[in-house]
């Protein structure tokens, strides 16, 4: 039987008879740096997702929704908006805004929703706007009211 000779071109191609281990090594090291990479990935996403689930369990005390807009004026802005609290007897805020056409915020007023009524209750808001309001925007809610809304000149200089 013949033998076919050994190449040195080949060899120098493909490298050694035993190149065959190195590879297999190097598939090792790319399956493992695999490996790393998808649990540091699978732990963002954990992460991420018990910090939305802290934020939506935070933010959804008080909802409030926008249900109509009036501009009453060249520098007013009327909304009509539904507050709805998962316990009404929780005093809470809510901050609601007039937008230009560039969608720029023009004009902010804050709704302070005094405890005790109804679990939704629509307000009727005015909103002075430094520019021409075309729209409104509904900011957000929160139950922790700053003292300047629950505050007034009188309370705050005693």
């Amino acid at each position: 039987m013949m033998s076919t000779p050994a190449d040195p071109r080949s060899t120098a191609r493909y490298g050694s008879e035993g190149g065959g281990r190195n590879r297999k090594s190097q598939g090792n090291l790319t399956g493992k740096a695999i490996a790393i990479m998808a649990v540091v990935l699978l732990a963002g996403l954990a992460v991420a997702i018990a910090r939305y689930m802290a934020a939506d369990a935070e933010r959804g005390d008080v909802t409030i929704s926008m249900v109509s807009h009036e501009r009453v004026a060249d520098d007013t802005m009327r909304l009509w908006v539904d507050v709805t609290r998962k316990d009404p007897n929780v005093e809470s805020y809510c901050i609601v805004t007039a937008m230009n056409y560039e969608m720029a915020e023009v004009g902010r007023r804050e709704i302070l929703v005094k405890p005790g009524g109804d679990a939704v209750q629509r307000f009727e808001v005015d909103i002075p706007s430094r520019d021409m309001p075309v729209s409104g925007s509904v900011y957000g809610c929160s139950t922790s009211v700053p003292a300047y809304l629950t505050e007034g000149p009188a309370l705050a200089s005693e």
